[in-house]
């Protein structure tokens, strides 16, 4: 295994942007950005042998600083959407961006996913350091988040560790876009997909999750004995309607090995999902929109798909909902792991 450093380019206020390429010992290769957090390429192999890139992104980093998909990206300080753009908290009220209609999305229009990462290597690994500091978009305490990043026989581990000096809501998701044909060969809905959760959250309008959390059973969300999403878009369920014709919803994990697992229908590449995380958003990439991404290629709705681990949505509000508070002098840790292999 190696790990090289690059260049990427340079951010508007001259600070240098680098990238690490991480090679396992069967020439599959993951590349990490000190922007964002980035995941930028996964390169692993299909049933036939050749090297798929199977993450959709971009060629430069002034895409990268001009995108809105957050390809790629880390997700912080909270993942996913706070209802109304606020909450309470030690009986003081919180407002933060509302970048999604009336509520704030994966940390509002500068969430960790805008912030230039500081970077250290270590032996086969990658450190990756932010500092967000007190009512940084609006969240309270200075916080330290570190990303410690791995990618060993096929398997891409980012391991979180966060430290605060006041209470503050946290959740910390990875929100890459796959494609296991590779990106740039058009839609993922007939990928064979899998997610191990007996239960999920229906949303409201502006699809923020809904408590108590329902079971799949006899519902176009049940993926417990695997399928395609393709035909269950057909279903004419209102929850499918409101995220625009297709999956953005969160679900309960069961705490199975993996927690869910994609395989590309074309290449045969298979990702399992595991992390120690209580909720999986699944998301079909239906705002993707249509727009060039890397290597001369076009995306458009339906080209990608994100399996985002993380605390459940607008836990902050709904006292039913886990904890996801971390608490001042407390160190919170949190892994997603991403393992790459093929079925013939």
């Amino acid at each position: 295994m190696s790990i090289t450093k690059s260049l990427f380019g340079t951010m508007p206020d001259g600070r240098k942007v680098y990238n690490y390429t991480f090679i396992d010992g069967k020439g599959q290769s993951v590349t990490l950005s000190e922007y964002a957090c980035a995941i930028l390429e996964i390169n692993v192999h299909g049933k036939d042998g050749k090297l798929y890139d199977v993450a959709l992104g971009y060629d430069t980093l002034a895409e990268y600083l001009n995108d809105t998909r957050n390809f790629g990206a880390i997700i912080g300080r909270y993942a996913n959407r706070i209802a109304g753009g606020k909450f309470t908290l030690n009986g003081v009220t919180y407002h933060l961006p509302q970048n999604n209609g009336v509520n704030t999305l994966h940390g509002g229009f500068h969430g960790f996913g805008k912030k230039l990462f500081e970077s250290e290597q270590k032996d086969d690994c990658v450190i990756f350091t932010l500092h967000s500091p007190d009512l940084d978009e609006g969240f309270p305490g200075n916080l330290t988040l570190k990303e410690t990043a791995t990618f060993i026989d096929g398997t891409l581990r980012m391991s979180y560790e966060y430290t605060t000096d006041k209470d503050t809501p946290i959740s910390i998701t990875n929100h890459n876009y796959f494609n296991l044909n590779g990106h740039g060969q058009g839609s993922i809905l007939r990928h064979y997909i899998r997610i191990n959760a007996s239960k999920y959250c229906k949303a409201d309008e502006g699809l923020v999750a809904l408590a108590p959390a329902v079971s799949v059973e006899g519902t176009p969300f049940d993926f417990t004995n695997g399928g395609n999403a393709n035909s269950r878009l057909f279903s004419y369920s209102p929850e499918i309607i409101k995220a625009r014709g297709g999956f953005d919803h969160c679900f309960v994990l069961d705490g199975h090995n993996p927690d869910a697992y994609a395989v590309g229908d074309v290449t045969g590449i298979k990702l399992e999902v595991r992390s120690d995380l209580p909720a999986l958003q699944f998301y079909t990439g239906n705002s993707i929109g249509h727009g060039r991404g890397k290597g001369g290629a076009f995306y458009n709705n339906n080209d990608g798909f994100a399996m985002e681990c993380g605390q459940f949505p607008n836990a902050i509000n709904e006292p039913s909902f886990p904890d996801c508070v971390l608490r001042a002098g407390q160190t919170g840790h949190s892994f997603i792991e991403y393992k790459f292999s093929c079925q013939s």
